[in-house]
């Protein structure tokens, strides 16, 4: 495939649980469009850039390139890393051209022309993902708030507390109504997309300027997860069974808390508040649980920050100190 052909990104992003492997699996199913996983651009790599340096130079795209390319992130997405090391070092002669160059290596490695990719946490950084790239498409995948929150509770890397989860809801939703208006930004509600998948999708393609195919909700993943909390999106057909999970799984007072931190946030997005707003005591609770998480969040960070300020170029150390202590991913927030 012709490396000139490779244009107009997609990425997705939204607050973790909100269905945005969902909609990768579904869009990797076009015979046009590739989207490949978490990446963490933004914290392994532009996050650093004073550490990294200006890549025009080949010395300082050399160093990066073996940084990045030594995560797990990198190497899972199956690419032979002797040729993508020489593409990297080749066309990465600025932050948004080496992510391109990665997405387009893994686009031409499927034989697909329509480069994308999906990392939640990317909502904070939207805005710039449409400066880098103006024929981009950014989805962002709304979930309501308190079914994000239930579901994050059953995750190994999800925050403990109810508040912290709904703050993390709010705080990357806020993120990604910054570019609200803008073009090639748009939003999908989950709800929606489970509940009427064929309507959602033909709208999505149509967006996109690519085909409706009946296949992209009919046919099962040709993916494998690599992880046990993504088995659903990608092994499972279309359902709007998790549609309503936290009225299993929260309590009365987990849930007014998640409506009381999303507020009119989630109103804008069209779930109501059904709680009782939660009283004077259990509001101070919630006050003085959020120092004590905070103390804590900040007490486990501690390697973590060693790495990403006195090593920040060590980046598979600090991947792997991240991984080992959460089963997941960076902080959001």
């Amino acid at each position: 495939m012709s490396r000139a052909r490779i244009s107009r990104p997609i990425f997705i992003v939204g607050v973790p649980r909100s269905g945005t492997t969902l909609l990768r699996a579904i869009l990797n199913k076009h015979p046009n469009i590739a989207i490949c996983d978490e990446t963490y651009f933004f914290y392994y790599v532009y996050s650093r850039r004073r550490a990294f340096g200006d890549l025009t130079r080949k010395d300082n795209r050399r160093r990066l390139v073996k940084a990045y390319l030594d995560t797990w992130r990198i190497s899972r997405l199956g690419l032979e890393r002797e040729d993508l090391e020489s593409r990297l070092l080749r066309e990465g002669t600025s932050y948004p051209a080496l992510l391109m160059s990665l997405l387009g290596a893994y686009a031409e490695s499927r034989s697909k022309r329509r480069p994308g990719e999906k990392t939640p946490q990317h909502a904070e950084h939207i805005e710039t993902l449409l400066e880098w790239f103006p024929d981009a498409t950014v989805i962002h995948v709304v979930r309501d708030p308190r079914d994000v929150v239930a579901s994050l509770q059953n995750v190994p890397w999800g925050r403990r507390s109810t508040a912290s989860n709904a703050r993390l809801w709010v705080g990357l939703v806020r993120a990604a109504e910054r570019a609200a208006g803008r073009d090639g930004f748009l939003t999908l509600r989950y709800e929606d997309l489970v509940s009427d998948p064929e309507a959602s999708v033909r709208s999505l393609c149509r967006t996109l300027g690519e085909p409706y195919l009946a296949e992209l909700i009919s046919d099962p993943s040709q993916e494998t997860p690599d992880r046990p909390w993504f088995s659903r999106a990608y092994q499972q057909p279309i359902s709007r069974s998790r549609v309503g999970l936290w009225r299993r799984e929260l309590s009365d007072g987990q849930a007014g808390i998640v409506e009381w931190i999303a507020g009119s946030l989630m109103k804008t997005h069209g779930y109501e508040p059904v709680m009782p707003p939660p009283s004077a005591l259990q509001k101070s609770g919630v006050s003085l649980y959020r120092v004590g998480e905070s103390l804590r969040l900040k007490l486990l960070r501690l390697p973590g920050s060693w790495y990403h300020w006195l090593r920040p170029t060590n980046l598979a150390a600090e991947e792997s100190w991240i991984d080992g202590r959460s089963s997941g991913a960076p902080d959001a927030n």
